[in-house]
């Protein structure tokens, strides 16, 4: 018989760890992008900047790395 309750609850687990990675990693090109010196300007000809370079690379780093644990922790569940 299948438990449909336990069934949303990974699915719910699932979709919100997909969303967690993806924020993670968008976040992270973000926090990156601020190293760039040549970057493309926006329309109005200015760099549009959200971080200094060190924060930004902070950030990016940071980000990867809790996306990592993310992902990781996930395998560890389904090899254990």
């Amino acid at each position: 018989m299948i438990h449909w309750g336990s069934l949303l609850i990974v699915q719910l687990v699932s979709f919100g760890a997909t969303i967690a990675v993806v924020g993670l990693i968008s976040l992270a090109i973000v926090g990156l992008s601020a190293r760039a010196h040549g970057a493309p300007a926006s329309t109005s000809g200015q760099h549009v900047t959200m971080f200094s370079a060190r924060s930004g690379t902070a950030v990016g780093a940071i980000c990867l790395v809790a996306a990592a644990m993310i992902v990781l922790f996930g395998l560890w569940e389904i090899v254990a």
